[in-house]
């Protein structure tokens, strides 16, 4: 199973001037809890997770004057492309404690995948009747996502 066959290809974005509030109203709007920030015709300038609020508003920053331009993860970005293996997706995402990768292709933002994604996936995929499930991806999907929650109650 690939990335492509999961992702979700509607992906909220927001501009460099909108503040954190503003992202914030867009992720509860949607039920989602990252946001990219692109640029030009559609590169990928950075992205504005749940985390980012989090450490926005520990340090003291007020949500409604700070542009996300100031505070979204932008270095070190990890993206996967529509054909990487949801396995290696999943290894990625355990090995920098992230949640979320944007999907390039072409050097533009085409979708977006998250644990939440891979888990939903693995469960289905265990549950759904199929006759010949994807074992060893699920079972590396669900793994990722019991790391991922493992290392945020250590954080």
């Amino acid at each position: 199973m690939l990335v492509g066959d999961i992702m979700h290809t509607e992906v909220r974005t927001a501009e460099a001037e909108d503040s954190f509030a503003d992202v914030a109203k867009i992720m509860r709007t949607h039920g989602i809890s990252s946001v990219v920030m692109q640029q030009g015709s559609g590169e990928l300038a950075g992205i504005v997770t749940e985390r980012d609020l989090v450490n926005l508003v520990a340090a003291g920053g007020d949500p409604q004057t700070v542009k996300v331009v100031h505070g979204m993860t932008r270095r070190n970005l990890e993206t996967v492309d529509p054909k990487t293996d949801i396995a290696e997706a999943a290894d990625k995402m355990v090995s920098l404690n992230i949640r979320h990768l944007p999907v390039l292709e072409n050097g533009k933002v085409v979708g977006i995948i998250s644990i939440r994604d891979l888990t939903r996936w693995a469960a289905e995929e265990l549950s759904g009747g199929h006759e010949m499930p994807d074992i060893a991806r699920s079972q590396k999907a669900l793994r990722a996502a019991s790391e991922l929650q493992k290392q945020r109650r250590s954080s």
